[in-house]
C-alpha cells in the first residue's frame, strides 16, 4: 500500500513539475530579441535625407566646398541625376533677392515617386524643402534551439539579423555599416533568455560557437 501510495506522489510532482515549466516558444524569442535595446535600434528602418529644393544654382553640387556642395544637394543629387530618377532645374527666387536662381529636383518616370516623403518642417535642414527616403529595412529571425537548453525559467536560441537596402538605398549606397553592425548582420547570434512574469526577455548574446 505505501509503495503503491509512494508511486501516486512521485507521479503527482512529476504532473506538478510538468505544470510549472513555461514553453519557450518560436515567437517568445523572437518577441524578446525585438525588444531588446541594442537590437531595436537595428531593426529599425534607415533612412537619408534628399534635397527637394534648395538656395543655391544646380552647378554648385560640384562644388570642392563642402558646406557649397550638402546646400545645393550634395552627392545626392549627382547619385540619383546619374541613374535618371532625378532632372535638375534651375528656377527663379524672387523672394529672396540674394539669389537670382535657386535649384530644385524633379522626379522623373523612371523614380519610384512612393518612396520620396516630403518633409514636414525643413527649417532645421540647409534646404529650403526636402524628401526622407528609407534606404533600407532589417528583420530578425530565429534559426534553432540548441539541444537540451531550455529550463522552465531560461533559455537558448539562435538567431540572425538580416539587412536588405532599398532599390533608393542602392543608388545612394546606403546605409553604411560600422564595424559592429558588420559583425552582427553577417555572423549567427546565440541568445540567452529569461523568463519574468511579464514574459521572456533576451538577457545577452554572443556570436555562435
Amino acid at each position: 500500500m505505501r509503495v503503491q501510495q509512494g508511486r501516486y506522489l512521485v507521479l503527482l510532482v512529476t504532473l506538478v513539475s510538468a505544470a510549472c515549466q513555461h514553453s519557450f516558444t518560436r515567437q517568445d524569442a523572437l518577441t524578446a530579441i525585438e525588444h531588446h535595446e541594442t537590437i531595436r535600434r537595428l531593426l529599425e528602418p534607415d533612412s537619408e535625407r534628399v534635397a527637394h529644393e534648395t538656395v543655391a544654382d544646380c552647378r554648385a553640387i560640384y562644388s570642392t566646398n563642402r558646406d557649397t556642395a550638402e546646400m545645393a544637394g550634395d552627392s545626392a543629387w549627382i547619385l540619383l541625376s546619374g541613374a535618371r530618377w532625378m532632372d535638375l532645374a534651375d528656377v527663379d527666387a524672387p523672394s529672396d533677392r540674394r539669389q537670382k536662381k535657386h535649384c530644385r529636383a524633379i522626379l522623373t518616370s523612371k523614380a519610384d515617386k512612393a518612396a520620396f516623403h516630403e518633409a514636414q518642417d525643413a527649417s532645421k535642414s540647409p534646404w529650403i524643402s526636402y524628401w526622407t527616403v528609407e534606404t533600407a529595412h532589417a528583420k530578425a529571425e530565429v534559426s534553432g534551439f540548441p539541444e537540451d537548453s531550455n529550463r522552465s525559467d531560461s533559455a537558448v536560441a539562435d538567431f540572425e539579423l538580416t539587412q536588405e537596402r532599398t532599390p533608393i538605398g542602392e543608388i545612394l549606397h546606403r546605409p553604411t555599416w560600422s564595424e559592429e553592425s558588420a559583425r552582427l548582420f553577417s555572423t549567427t547570434q546565440t541568445g540567452h533568455f529569461r523568463r519574468y512574469d511579464d514574459g521572456w526577455r533576451l538577457e545577452s548574446f554572443d556570436q555562435k560557437k
